[in-house]
């Protein structure tokens, strides 16, 4: 990719994470929430890799490295990014749900105490739902067309599902399958969590059919 382009996309990725920062469309969930997962990586990638939202899993840096680096390897790659479907944590807490509370602003503060009882936040981390990842959806879709990656990786189910119906594939939302628009080439794996280095071989082998 020539400077240019990757100037450009530093620009566009910047003005749409000051949008995910300031988006309110999912406004109960927001207010408990300090900052929304964002993507990062190499802003020229030859490979980008989607997980469903951001988890105890990914939250660990040496998590992501080692799986970045087996698929480094086996797909000799050097760029990769990895990103989002639901950028904000949804969380079940019986405290919001007990509290009749309006206004704006935040209900949590930068040390993670909740401004409904001052105490620390003990909000459970759940998994999204539909309405979470269709109103988050639009975000990932505007980084996949910025970043056009040869290679996109979606972990998971859901992911694949998600993603491969917004470009208008509607079948076989299964692992180590391959998918094709345009110049890109769309890859299902098994969640993060239980990737491995076998895992990558059989998409490796997908792909040199």
């Amino acid at each position: 990719m020539v400077v240019g382009n990757r100037e450009q996309n530093i620009r566009r990725i910047i003005e749409m994470e000051d949008r995910i920062c300031q988006c309110e469309r999912c406004p109960s969930l927001v207010k408990c929430l300090r900052k929304p997962s964002m993507g990062k990586g190499e802003l020229d990638p030859e490979a980008l890799l989607v997980f469903e939202y951001e988890n105890i899993f990914t939250r660990d840096i040496n998590n992501i490295i080692k799986l970045r680096n087996i698929i480094k390897q086996e797909f000799e790659l050097d760029k990769i990014y990895h990103t989002f479907m639901v950028r904000c944590q949804p969380k079940a807490c019986t405290t919001r749900q007990s509290v009749n509370c309006y206004g704006q602003g935040k209900w949590i503060d930068k040390d993670y105490t909740c401004l409904l009882n001052n105490k620390a936040c003990d909000g459970i981390p759940v998994r999204p739902g539909t309405g979470e990842i269709i109103s988050c959806l639009p975000f990932l879709l505007e980084e996949i067309e910025i970043l056009h990656p040869m290679y996109l990786f979606l972990f998971g189910e859901r992911v694949a599902e998600f993603v491969l119906k917004s470009y208008g594939i509607y079948h076989g939302f299964t692992v180590n399958k391959r998918y094709q628009y345009e110049q890109m080439i769309f890859l299902t794996s098994v969640n993060e969590d239980e990737f491995r280095r076998d895992n990558c071989h059989q998409l490796v082998s997908i792909i040199s059919v």
